[in-house]
């Protein structure tokens, strides 16, 4: 948790059993005594390029006390906010920097398992999908794509199963590695590369896997936190809501929590941390009460969008019709969400799109080629409007529902293209 909280900027660590919003209505002299307090331990983070996120970092609930008030934003910082969210309002060019390889050649008689943390999930279970079409794709001979439902006893079997009919396995999620330390060990010994993607972002080393395909999901926090700045000119009081038991949550939050710090001229952060099992079981009415308690929110901002039902909700139920939702993710329910506008922003990510870039990092591995520092996983700011216009204007063969046809379809010749197929 250590080296986890040295990136997080202005946090004060609550209780780990309880979920609950922080009055943030605080004196600026306690403000400025944190900011001072914190200020050594922020530009420390900057100069760690590697940073580990134990499962110990998902039991904790964190809070980003008021900001420093500072100067109004001016003009310029706005236009360049701005235009870094124009970057992501269109659909995504592939941009991979790798070399070209011969995936067949790499691919040829070999076997690739994708151990997904839960089939249930409904990206995760898209993801699978599409990792068998890719992989197929790329050459592998044998595609083995678990269907898991998410318990220690069957990621152990998975591993298990491995030893002697696999290449390489890719854990993909929020999978306790602690857990099953001993049967990862156990994989390796046996000569297969062990890889892990979905949990922790670019720059960060997930533990006891060989690797951690670097997707820049702190890049969904960062634009998360632009959008509310640029609306809100620089003056955002959030309550931003944070799953305790994701780790892609944490990473997201990292790039939301570094950006705000920069960018937020005036304003706070409050940030409630909540478990999967509060998912619909009592999480909309502590929203609302959190809600009812800071009569200066403005922004709702969610990390996980197995959350956003919760956080409408939240906001409906406290009849506050000046406080909007933006969250990031990837799943039909987000983009339905984004869609109808019960959220005003969504940073869309791609479930095709995670599943071809997993494929060809693995590759990678297997051919033993430069890896690259970041794996190309594109993310695309869309709203109710953007969708309206995209569903008249694109149509691609195959693809239903705008949560494909936000990503478009260019990427699959350029993954060939980038494979030599």
């Amino acid at each position: 948790m250590k080296k986890l909280a040295a990136v997080i900027t202005l946090f004060a660590v609550l209780s780990s059993a309880a979920f609950c919003g922080c009055n943030n209505n605080k004196p600026n002299n306690d403000n400025n005594k944190k900011n001072e307090q914190t200020s050594s331990v922020t530009e420390q983070s900057k100069t760690e390029s590697v940073v580990s996120v134990p499962e110990e970092s998902k039991v904790k609930v964190e809070d980003i006390t008021a900001v420093e008030s500072k100067p109004e934003i001016t003009a310029a910082q706005l236009e360049k906010i701005n235009s870094t969210l124009n970057r992501y309002k269109n659909i995504p060019e592939i941009s991979s920097q790798s070399p070209v390889i011969n995936a067949e050649e790499i691919s040829s008689g070999k076997t690739i398992t994708f151990i997904p943390d839960n089939s249930n999930n409904s990206f995760t279970s898209l993801v699978e999908e599409q990792f068998k079409v890719a992989a197929k794709s790329a050459g592998f001979s044998k595609v083995s794509v678990k269907e898991s439902d998410g318990t220690t006893a069957y990621y152990m079997q998975c591993l298990t199963d491995a030893i002697g009919s696999s290449d390489i396995v890719v854990m993909y999620g929020d999978i306790n590695k602690d857990s099953i330390a001993a049967a990862i060990e156990q994989t390796q010994a046996n000569g297969i590369e062990v890889l892990s993607a979905g949990n922790v972002g670019k720059g960060q080393k997930d533990h006891y896997v060989d690797d951690s395909i670097p997707i820049n999901y702190q890049l969904s926090g960062k634009l998360l936190a632009d959008w509310a700045i640029s609306k809100k000119k620089g003056k955002v009081n959030a309550l931003a809501i944070n799953n305790s038991d994701s780790t892609l949550s944490s990473s997201i939050y990292l790039g939301f929590a570094d950006e705000f710090k920069e960018n937020v001229t005036a304003g706070y952060c409050t940030v409630m941390s909540g478990s999967n099992i509060e998912v619909g079981n009592g999480l909309a009415t502590k929203i609302k009460q959190s809600i009812e308690k800071d009569p200066n929110l403005n922004y709702v901002i969610v990390f996980d969008d197995s959350m956003i039902s919760d956080a409408v909700s939240g906001v409906e139920q406290s009849g506050r019709k000046n406080l909007t939702v933006i969250s990031a993710g990837g799943s039909i329910s987000a983009f339905e969400a984004a869609e109808s506008g019960k959220i005003e922003m969504l940073v869309a990510h791609s479930y095709e799109w995670t599943a071809y870039a997993l494929v060809d990092y693995a590759l990678r591995v297997l051919g033993k080629t430069t890896l690259p520092q970041e794996q190309d996983v594109p993310v695309r700011i869309v709203t109710a409007e953007s969708i309206k216009t995209d569903l008249k204007k694109n149509s691609y063969a195959g693809l239903n529902g705008f949560y494909e046809i936000c990503f478009g379809d260019r990427f699959v010749p350029g993954y060939s293209t980038l494979w030599d197929l």
